[in-house]
C-alpha cells in the first residue's frame, strides 16, 4: 500500500481539499479490496440484480448502457466526490468495452452462432469487480502524482496553498423513496441522473437532467432493462441534433418516441413475460420539462399559483384508448376489480408484455416552458397516486421545505407512508425534484 489513511497534516495546506477527498475515497476502497479475497469480493458487491432469476441476456448494443448504469451507481452510491466522478465513469466505461470483448467466461454460449450475448449478473459483477481493481491501481505512487487528472475541468483550486474549496455538500436537488409495501416484490424501479447530458457526453445538452419511474408487473426485469437502457438510448437520439443548435418540440417528441418504441422492440426479443410503465422526465437548462409516458404512473408540476398533472394515464377503460385497443384486435374486459386488456393488464401501454398485441408502447408527449412560477415536480407510480390526494402532495411538500430541520430526503418517505396510512397496497416510489434552490421556493 502507498497510502496511509492518516495523511499528513502538513499536505493538506498544499492541496486541493477536493483532491484530498478523492484520496480517501481511494484508501477507503483500498482497504476494503484487501479485506476480502477475488471471489469474495464479487460477492459483496451490490448489483441491480440479486438472483439467478432475476436477469436477462445483454447483447452487443445493451452492453455500453449496462456498463455505464452498474459504474454510475458504484461510484454514486460508495462516496466518490463529485468533482472526480464523470472522468471515472468515461475512463472505466471505454476500458471495460475493450475489456469485456475478451472476457469469453462472460459469453453465453447461443445454439445458432449468433453475437455474444452476456449474463445480465454476471456483467454486472464483472463491471464492479474490474472497477475495484482500477481504483486499487490509482493508490499506486506513479497513480498518485496524477490525480488531479481525473477531476473535472475547473474542479480543482488553481492555488492549492489557499484552497478554499467548502467539503460540504451542495445542496440536494431531488430526493427519492421506494418501498416494497404489502407485494411479494418490488418491482418498481427508478432512475435520477442529475448530470445525464454530461454522463452521456451530449455536447448540444450538457445541462440536461433525466428522471424516470417504472412500475414493473410480472416481474421487474422490463423495469430494471428500462432504467438502464433508456438513458442511452434517449442520448443517441438526442445526439442527432440539428447542427443549427434548433431543437423544437417535435424534436424531443421523436426522441422519446423512438426511445420507448425501441427499448420496447430490444426487450421484447427476449421473450419474457415482463412488462413495466413509465414516466420520464427530462429538464433542460433549467428551462423546459419535456414528459413522455406510457401507462399509469404520473407527474405532478407544481408551483405557488399552479398545480398541473401532467400524465393522463392509459387506462383501457378511457375512450380513446379502448377504440385503439379493440380496432387492433383486442379487447377490454372487467376482471379482478379492474379493466383490463384481454382481461389480463390493466394499462393499456407499456414497455415489455410482447403476448399482448393491443398494448403498445408509443408514449404520450407534454412539454412546459418553465419559469419562475414552477417549484417543483413530482414522479411517482400509481401506489402513491390512487390513494394520495395531489392537493394532499402539494402541500406536504411546501410545508416540509419551510421546515428547516425537515431534510429534502425526508420529504418523499412521508409522502410514501401518507399512501400506505390510506391503504395502498402496491409498491410505491416516489421522486421529488427542486426545479430552483430550496431557499429560493421558501422565500417564496
Amino acid at each position: 500500500m502507498s497510502m496511509d489513511a492518516d495523511a499528513d497534516p502538513t499536505k493538506a495546506a498544499t492541496e486541493c481539499a477536493q483532491l484530498l477527498e478523492f484520496k480517501e475515497f481511494l484508501s477507503t476502497r483500498a482497504v476494503s479490496s484487501e479485506l476480502t479475497s477475488g471471489n469474495e469480493l464479487s460477492r459483496n458487491i451490490n448489483c441491480v440484480t440479486r438472483s439467478s432469476t432475476d436477469t436477462y441476456k445483454v447483447n452487443g448494443d445493451e452492453r455500453r448502457a449496462e456498463i455505464i448504469s452498474a459504474v454510475w451507481k458504484y461510484l454514486s452510491s460508495r462516496g466518490c466526490p463529485v468533482s472526480f466522478q464523470l472522468k471515472l465513469l468515461h475512463l472505466v466505461t471505454s476500458q471495460l468495452e475493450q475489456e469485456i470483448c475478451h472476457a469469453k467466461e462472460l459469453e453465453l454460449n447461443e445454439a445458432d452462432g449468433s453475437e455474444p450475448q452476456y449474463d445480465l449478473l454476471k456483467l454486472q459483477k464483472f463491471v464492479n469487480l474490474q472497477l475495484e481493481k482500477l481504483l486499487l491501481k490509482l493508490t499506486d505512487n506513479a497513480a498518485m502524482e496524477k490525480l488531479q487528472t481525473y477531476a473535472d475541468n475547473g474542479a480543482l483550486c488553481k492555488e492549492p496553498s489557499s484552497c478554499a474549496c467548502a467539503l460540504q455538500p451542495a445542496a440536494p436537488s431531488h430526493s427519492v423513496a421506494a418501498v416494497k409495501n404489502k407485494p411479494r416484490k418490488m418491482e418498481d424501479r427508478h432512475v435520477c441522473l442529475e448530470r445525464f447530458g454530461e454522463m452521456y457526453q451530449l455536447e448540444d445538452h450538457k445541462d440536461c437532467r433525466f428522471f424516470g419511474v417504472f412500475d414493473g408487473h410480472s416481474g421487474a426485469l422490463s423495469a430494471t432493462y428500462a432504467t438502464s437502457q433508456i438513458p442511452q438510448l434517449l442520448a443517441k437520439q438526442l445526439q442527432r441534433v440539428r447542427t443549427n443548435g434548433d431543437c423544437t418540440v417535435d424534436f424531443y417528441r421523436n426522441a422519446f418516441e423512438a426511445t420507448f418504441l425501441q427499448a420496447d422492440e430490444r426487450f421484447a426479443r427476449k421473450r419474457i413475460t415482463s412488462g413495466t410503465t413509465a414516466v420520464c422526465a427530462l429538464i433542460v437548462n433549467g428551462q423546459q420539462l419535456y414528459i413522455a409516458w406510457v401507462g399509469d404512473s404520473k407527474a405532478l408540476l407544481v408551483g405557488k399559483r399552479t398545480q398541473l398533472q401532467l400524465v393522463k394515464p392509459h387506462k383501457p377503460e378511457a375512450v380513446d384508448e379502448r377504440r385503439r385497443i379493440e380496432l387492433s384486435g383486442g379487447s377490454v374486459i372487467h376482471a379482478q376489480g379492474q379493466w383490463r386488456v384481454n382481461g389480463i393488464l390493466n394499462v393499456g401501454r407499456s414497455i415489455g408484455d410482447y403476448s399482448l398485441e393491443a398494448v403498445i408502447a408509443e408514449p404520450d408527449f407534454v412539454d412546459v416552458q418553465l419559469s419562475e412560477a414552477h417549484d417543483f415536480l413530482v414522479m411517482g407510480s400509481d401506489g402513491l397516486w390512487d390513494h394520495v390526494p395531489e392537493s394532499f402532495v402539494v402541500e406536504t411538500v411546501y410545508q416540509c421545505l419551510a421546515e428547516s430541520t425537515t431534510q429534502l430526503e425526508d420529504i418523499p418517505k412521508l409522502l410514501v407512508e401518507a399512501a400506505k396510512d390510506r391503504d395502498s397496497q402496491d409498491n410505491i416510489t416516489v421522486i421529488l425534484i427542486l426545479l430552483k434552490k430550496r431557499d429560493q421556493i421558501v422565500q417564496r
